[in-house]
């Protein structure tokens, strides 16, 4: 009788590099967000679109959100990347697009709310 020794699946390293990036720009995302209300504050409520300390904040934001774009295509290529647990692709793309459709619905609420 011969028995063929079946080896474990490895976890997708792909997954894990976007899980990952998804824990690392949620906490960009944090502290980003946590100093802008520090700046706003610290303006008495409504900072100047062209203090140099919100342009700083916008730039965070946006490489948080390029960050998060980068995971959720890394979670969706670990997904079909051969014969791998999937466990952490699927974590990292979650992750990865829940603060990005967040961010659109803000967007879309806040433009909807313009006077």
């Amino acid at each position: 009788m011969n028995t063929v020794a079946v080896a474990p699946l490895k976890h997708s390293g792909l997954g894990i590099a976007a899980t990952i990036i998804a824990i690392i720009a949620g906490l960009g995302l944090l502290g980003v967000f946590g100093y802008a209300g520090y700046v706003g504050m610290e303006q008495g409520g409504q900072p100047s679109e062209t203090d140099p300390r919100m342009v700083m904040v916008g730039m965070g934001m946006l490489a948080a959100m390029a960050l998060l774009v980068l995971g959720a295509i890394l979670g969706a290529v670990g997904l079909f990347a051969g014969a791998r647990k999937r466990l952490f692709a699927w974590l990292g793309l979650v992750l990865n697009l829940l603060p990005l459709l967040l961010g659109i619905v803000i967007v879309v609420v806040g433009l909807a709310m313009a006077p």
